[in-house]
């Protein structure tokens, strides 16, 4: 389970997502530099391509991105899409892009939403995996800038592009269903409600907020789709201000800690736990990436001007998962 969502406020664009799963990775904040050789299955190698960084793992010197961003803003994040997802061998005369491979095309050659899925026209998921003890993983992916959001998703019924109003992606299942599913809750309302039940006798609200009652709250994917959804589209945003960009990135925490997962709340088959690993937030213009981990609520934050953006070789920083608490005397 995991959860992206993507805004624009302040003539800047923020991108993150929570990353849900039932065993941990030593992720870090990765840095694919300009000059460093980007090597594909199918295609040839790019040497020259614009900077990536994000949050992932490290495989071979090769940078497998669970999310990240280039410095043109252009933001890219992979979610769990089993049952659904499927890649096949490579069909000539396409694009054949692997999956771990998308983020590193795509952010590596393109600026803008725009511009990806002008080049997903030609392209196709194939399933050659990066190393035979590392199977190809069942997703589908965000695409997200200043604009907005597409979504891509390869089925049995072949690839798709879905423009994304809402800027929000979960998972399971395909887009299309969620785009459907959320007009069922028109009759949620930021406002106090007013009595549809019957115009025969007085109905009133007895508390607060109770225009979202039927929000969902649970942690399936339909719900945390509905509730992301329904939080971006009515949250604060803030404009002119010289804090407007920390505050519009702590804004964004909070639509992803209200559709986390705690550790006790989504207990696999096997009996193992599914709960929220990190949270990762990205202000595009201020080129940074602020996570916070499950057992560490301290925000981190990386700033890609600090690295040299035309070496020639991966960089990596450790993402803390050691709770950090400040003493106020």
């Amino acid at each position: 389970m995991c959860t992206a969502i993507s805004f624009s406020s302040n003539n800047n664009h923020y991108f993150g997502r929570n990353l849900d799963l039932n065993y941990p990775f030593k992720e870090s904040i990765i840095v694919t530099p300009r000059k460093y050789e980007i090597r594909f299955k199918c295609l040839e190698p790019m040497k020259d391509h614009y900077a990536i960084f994000g949050v992932g793992i490290s495989k071979f010197d090769y940078p497998l991105y669970f999310d990240c961003i280039n410095e043109y803003g252009l933001g890219f994040a992979g979610l769990n899409f089993p049952e659904f997802a499927k890649f096949s061998k490579p069909i000539e005369g396409k694009i054949n892009i692997q999956p771990y491979e998308l983020p590193l095309y795509m952010l590596g050659k393109y600026k803008t939403v725009k511009e990806v899925k002008e080049a997903f026209k030609n392209a196709y998921l194939s399933n050659i995996p990066l190393d035979e003890k590392l199977p190809v993983s069942t997703l589908h992916f965000i695409f997200s800038d200043s604009t907005g959001s597409i979504v891509v998703e390869q089925t049995s019924d072949g690839l798709k592009i879905y423009d994304n109003k809402f800027n929000v992606l979960t998972n399971n299942p395909p887009f299309y269903f969620h785009e459907l599913n959320v007009n069922q809750y028109l009759n949620l309302t930021t406002k106090e409600p007013s009595n549809r039940f019957t115009n025969k006798f007085e109905l009133k609200p007895f508390s607060k907020a109770m225009g979202s009652v039927g929000l969902p709250g649970d942690s399936s994917s339909v719900s945390r789709f509905v509730k992301a959804t329904y939080l971006l589209a009515n949250i604060d945003r803030y404009e002119n201000r010289v804090d407007a960009d920390s505050l519009n990135v702590n804004q964004a925490f909070h639509v992803l800690n209200n559709v986390s997962t705690l550790k006790g709340e989504s207990i696999m088959d096997d009996g193992s736990e599914e709960y929220t690993i990190y949270s990762s937030i990205y202000d595009a213009n201020n080129q940074q990436v602020y996570v916070k981990t499950y057992e560490n609520n301290c925000l981190q934050v990386f700033n890609l001007k600090n690295v040299d953006l035309l070496d020639n070789k991966l960089s990596q920083f450790e993402i803390s998962h050691n709770e950090e608490t400040k003493i106020i005397k």
